[in-house]
């Protein structure tokens, strides 16, 4: 659901779009499983070589650098993938970093105005859903701006300063984007966070 544009609600408060929407979410991959004999080990064994191959080949390592130098430090991504995000923001706490992370209809958005070029913006959006629908308020943020995502989009990567992909075509509805957008996004957030302490954490 990380890429669906509706707060996580009880089963009887969603429309009937928005439970088919959500229920295909969840069972495209066991279809693709069935019809397509997907195997979930192996997927997943791409997704984590993928990213390692990020850090074997150092392209974490500007950010990582940006995490310890900016001032203020946002996430910002649709609220269902500050789910996973959260355990980002708590490693980071013992490093002495404060994470905000800000979700796509939470007021906090207003925090994206205030940010400064000294300041770290990082868009979290599998599919590059979340990123067109908010386009506008990232163009008008003045932080250094970092996309992580899993699909291409040459046009929408421009407005970026640093475009992290550890996957090509993880589009809304397609058999992989539940798995790139849960699975992916925490493996990433966890190397990101293990290449930050072993730079900068003294006991490293």
């Amino acid at each position: 659901m990380s890429e669906i544009g509706f707060h996580i609600k009880e089963a009887g408060e969603l429309s009937d779009d928005e439970f088919n929407a959500l229920r295909r979410h969840y069972l495209v991959y066991a279809w693709a499983e069935r019809d397509e004999h997907r195997n979930l080990h192996k997927d997943l064994d791409a997704i984590y070589t993928e990213i390692d191959g990020l850090v074997a080949r150092g392209e974490l390592l500007p950010i990582v650098n940006s995490l310890n130098t900016c001032g203020r430090i946002v996430i910002f991504s649709t609220e269902s993938s500050t789910l996973a995000l959260r355990e980002f923001q708590q490693a980071m706490l013992v490093e002495d970093k404060t994470v905000h992370l800000v979700a796509e209809d939470s007021p906090s958005t207003a925090m994206l105005d205030t940010l400064t070029p000294n300041d770290l913006l990082i868009v979290v959006t599998t599919s590059n859903g979340f990123a067109r629908r908010q386009r506008a308020v990232i163009e008008q943020c003045h932080a250094y701006k970092v996309i992580v995502t899993a699909s291409e989009d040459p046009a929408l990567h421009a407005i970026f300063d640093d475009v992290l992909a550890f996957g090509k075509d993880a589009s809304e509805g397609s058999s992989l984007h539940r798995i790139y957008a849960t699975f992916g996004v925490t493996y990433f957030f966890d190397r990101l966070f293990a290449q930050y302490a072993r730079a900068f954490d003294p006991l490293l």
